[in-house]
This record gives structure tokens, sequence and C-alpha cells, in this order.
């Protein structure tokens, strides 16, 4: 009996390994094709018509269209290759182990602060108040964006000392091997700064947007070209939702499991999990 349900775990186990598998591999090539595809489009037109220039929310747009590209071809492209193909850099190379991750880490929280002061942006464009319209400014939006890449390259100065290639048990390992960074990283970075945060403020700044855009003598004073941008901020406000609060989710409850007694199949299922939901949060990425 107990040889039969042994079976059947392992049985169900491959199962659900193949599928995750393909699913996770499909999914991987339609967000890098697709998202690659459409932020180069995206940067000829911004480049075209030159609103960037301009006007804020489009300036933060234009340099997120550059940080996605970015973020999709060193970050989800090796991904599918480390899980699609078994082809993992950072486990042959040292360099490339300590710089990764340090580098889409930048990427990522420029994003999502550059997401948030376009959410934000996007509110006091709509606003009935022609004073605090005026505060949408591309000069302080240009030295926003780069405080935010200069903070971040120091935020992330541990992480290329920390992060390091090490054989565990006769297995390379790319880990962080401060364990205190590495529960900062967990609880601040990864479940605060990229998730928790960015989730509150757009959707704070989001829906006062939507209160604003419903007031029609508020869209009759709005240029088309502000209308547009509005539009565009909000999608990419749901975007955001859609693809990051599974991430989010799944990031607390990984946490508050972590030391939860664990048998096999669940242990294998969460880490299936995990390797789709890392797949998944590529998403906004990939949308614009």
């Amino acid at each position: 009996m107990s040889s039969n349900n042994n079976t059947s775990i392992t049985l169900a186990i491959l199962q659900l390994q193949s599928g995750f598998y393909y699913s996770s591999l499909i999914l991987g090539f339609i967000l890098l094709i697709g998202g690659v595809l459409g932020n180069i489009l995206n940067i000829i037109i911004f480049i075209k018509f030159g609103n960037y220039k301009n006007n804020a929310c489009s300036l933060y747009m234009f340099v997120r269209t550059f940080l996605d590209l970015n973020m999709l071809l060193a970050g989800l492209a090796t991904r599918i290759l480390a899980t699609g193909f078994q082809t993992d850099f950072t486990l042959m190379n040292r360099i490339w182990c300590k710089t990764r991750l340090g580098f889409t880490d930048i990427n990522g929280i420029t994003t999502y602060t550059l997401i948030c002061l376009q959410a934000i942006d996007a509110f006091i464009c709509s606003s009935p108040s022609v004073g605090v319209r005026q505060k949408s400014n591309i000069r302080i939006a240009r030295y926003l964006i780069i405080g935010t890449l200069c903070f971040c390259f120091i935020h992330e100065i541990p992480y290329f000392i920390f992060q390091d290639l090490v054989n565990v048990g006769g297995t390379p390992m790319c880990i962080t091997t401060n364990t205190i960074y590495a529960q900062y990283r967990s609880y601040v970075v990864s479940l605060g700064i990229i998730t928790t945060i960015p989730i509150t403020v757009i959707s704070t700044f989001g829906f006062l947007t939507v209160q604003h855009m419903k007031t029609i003598a508020v869209t009759r004073t709005l240029s088309s070209l502000t209308r547009q941008t509005i539009s565009m901020a909000l999608f990419q406000i749901v975007a955001l939702l859609v693809f990051n609060s599974p991430f989010a989710t799944w990031q607390i409850y990984s946490i508050i499991t972590a030391n939860v007694v664990k048998d096999t199949y669940r242990r294998v299922v969460e880490q299936l999990i995990t390797s789709f939901i890392a797949t998944y949060a590529y998403g906004p990425y990939a949308v614009n």
C-alpha cells in the first residue's frame, strides 16, 4: 500500500512538473517576444512625436520603456534559458552571479518607482485645480528620475558584495552569503519596495485619478495629449496590479510558511509555483 502511494505521489509530481514547465516556458516566450517588440515600437513612437520632452508623465513612460526592454533581455531571457534549457549562467560565471540580480533589482526598483511617480503625475494632471495641474513639471521629473537611479545604484552596492557563487554539498549555488542581508532582501526589498509600496501607491492615486476623470468639466479642459497620457498611465497601473499582486501574495505566503515542516510533495509544488510566479512577474515589463 505504501509503495502504491509513493508511486502515485511520484506520478503526480512528474505531471505537475511537466505542466508547470511548459506553461512557464510558453508564458516566458510570449512575454519576451511581445514585450521586446512592443517596447521597441514604443521607443520609436516616443522619439517620433517627442512628447516626453515637455510632458512629465510621458518622460516617465519613455525612460521606463528602456528599463523594461533591458529587464526583458537581461532578466527574462536568461531566466528562460535557466528554467527551460538548464543553462544558468549564474552557476557558471562568478561575475554574472554577483551582478545579474543586482542590476535587475536596480532596473526593477527604478521601474516601480517611475510607475508610482507616473500615477502621482496622472493624478496631478487630472486635478480640477489649475494650480495643482501646474505642479506637473518636466524639470522636476528629470531630477526625480536621476535621483531614483542614483538611489537604486547605492542601495544595491551591498548585494554586489554579499552575493557569490559557492559550493554547497558539491553543488554550485548563487546565493546571498550574509544572512542578515538575505532577510533584508526578503522582507524589505521583495515584500516592501517592489510589491506592497508600489501596489498601495498606484492603487490610491489610480483611484483618485479615475474620480477626477469622471468629472465632465475636468475632462473637457484637458488636452488630447494629457488625456491620452493619463489613459496610458491608468492602463499601466492596472497591468502592474494584475501581474504584481500574485507575486506579492506568494511572497507573503512564503514568509509566513518559511518555518513550517513540509512534505516532499508540498515542497515540490511550492517550488514549481515559485518558478511560474517568477516568470509571470515579468508581465509589467512586457505589456507596455
